[in-house]
């Protein structure tokens, strides 16, 4: 008894990656909506109105900008485990600068204590303030920076 099979050769592959490809992405779409879905108190899953996708974003934003904050505030204190010389501490103030000059409005104190903290390293990098003062503006920063 024989069996012949004819699967139209080309044709066949190219519908089999077809369906693959849209199984992929139904599965992929639902990991990503099962993350981002928001739930109710009883942990039901809720239909997200505009105010609370506003609301994601702005979580989003604030957390992306602390995580910034954060990873300056590090690198003013690496810098002052060794004497930097005055342009690298000049060039770390002058990003840490830009990355504060603007943000989220619940950020504002973060920023400029952050930004007085850079100032403070740069100066002592230079021999013109006292490294006692950037090492307590650094930890001020890290104090108002913690989760």
């Amino acid at each position: 008894m024989e069996l012949e099979l004819d699967f139209n050769g080309e044709r066949f592959l190219w519908q089999g990656i077809a369906i693959a490809a849209v199984i992929l992405a139904l599965v992929g779409l639902a990991v990503i909506g099962a993350r981002v879905t928001p739930l109710n108190t009883d942990g039901s899953p809720k239909l997200i109105s505009w105010q609370d996708w506003r609301l994601l974003q702005a979580e989003r934003a604030y957390h992306e900008e602390i995580i910034v904050l954060q990873d300056d505030a590090v690198q003013l204190a690496t810098m002052l485990e060794t004497r930097p010389s005055p342009v690298a501490a000049q060039i770390l103030a002058e990003r840490i600068a830009k990355h504060t000059k603007s943000g989220d409005a619940s950020l504002v104190t973060e920023r400029e204590t952050l930004l007085i903290a850079a100032l403070n390293v740069r100066d002592w990098a230079a021999g013109t303030l006292d490294r006692d003062v950037a090492v307590q503006s650094v930890e001020d920063a890290f104090g108002l920076l913690q989760p």
